[in-house]
């Protein structure tokens, strides 16, 4: 798949901090949230006012806000992957090849969803989030999701360099927040686990995988939800010219799919 260009991605944040909608200040992902369990996306071609198809969204699909759609008041312009027609058990997706607009109505965005709280580990390694939108749900029985951090081996795998030197795959697969060279005390996602009663699961190695220089701060990262079968994870990791945004949606207690690219400080 073809990266999205890093002036495309500029330019939807660059959107983002001057739209009306100010409460999504971290992120311009935005889920389905229409109580009929989907939502139609506009489909044009040159002229926007020109319907070449209508896209059905279900429930807890991601979107990349973009912008208002033009002469509407109603609508806003999206991004999205394009997905399989046989879906998978788990997808990563790192371009956003679909556009179109959405009704306002039928959608909102990660910010303003009720949020998990965040905590740490005793030992500092993990991040621990954790939903307590219901105090009647005693302690143990609220669902958790918890991000595990520990040093990187991955300067024992195998590396393949660019023609510029730049590292473009460890163990056969792209990394994230990483350049020419592995910088000394190098992280990564070591793994994410999520605990709901009655049901859980650990992330599968494909969600995790060269998730390099996570972040540790509660100000990139949060967990929220539609409701306990939704789930949205996201981190803002790596730093200058390596930072990337990753953002996962677990479904059912499982992780289903990952968006992630990389947007430069």
């Amino acid at each position: 798949m073809k990266f999205i260009n890093k002036v495309t991605y500029l330019s939807i944040f660059s959107l983002f901090s001057v739209c009306l909608l100010k409460a999504q200040n971290k992120i311009p992902f935005g889920v389905v949230k229409a109580e009929e369990g989907y939502a139609m996306v506009r489909v044009h071609k040159e002229d926007y006012r020109k319907i070449v198809d209508k896209i059905r969204m279900k429930k807890g699909d991601v979107f990349v806000y973009v912008k208002p759609a033009p002469g509407e008041t109603d609508w806003i312009w999206i991004k999205y992957p394009e997905k399989d027609e046989i879906p998978k058990p788990f997808v990563r997706y790192d371009s956003l090849t679909k556009e179109g607009m959405v009704n306002k109505d039928r959608i909102t965005f990660i910010d303003q969803l009720p949020k998990f709280t965040p905590s740490k580990s005793k030992n500092g390694r993990s991040l621990i989030f954790t939903d307590d939108t219901n105090p009647k749900i005693p302690n143990n029985e609220r669902t958790k999701v918890i991000i595990d951090v520990y040093p990187s081996s991955a300067k024992f795998k195998k590396q393949e360099k660019d023609s510029e030197g730049n590292i473009i795959k460890i163990d056969k697969q792209k990394p994230w927040g990483i350049g020419k060279e592995l910088p000394e005390g190098l992280t990564e996602v070591k793994s994410i686990r999520v605990q709901q009663p009655g049901r859980g699961s650990v992330f599968v190695r494909e969600a995790i995988k060269n998730m390099f220089e996570p972040t540790m701060d509660f100000d990139k990262a949060g967990v929220s939800s539609i409701d306990k079968d939704h789930i949205f994870l996201y981190m803002i990791n790596g730093s200058g010219e390596n930072r990337y945004t990753t953002f996962w949606t677990i479904k059912e207690g499982k992780v289903i799919s990952q968006i992630v690219y990389h947007n430069p400080e």
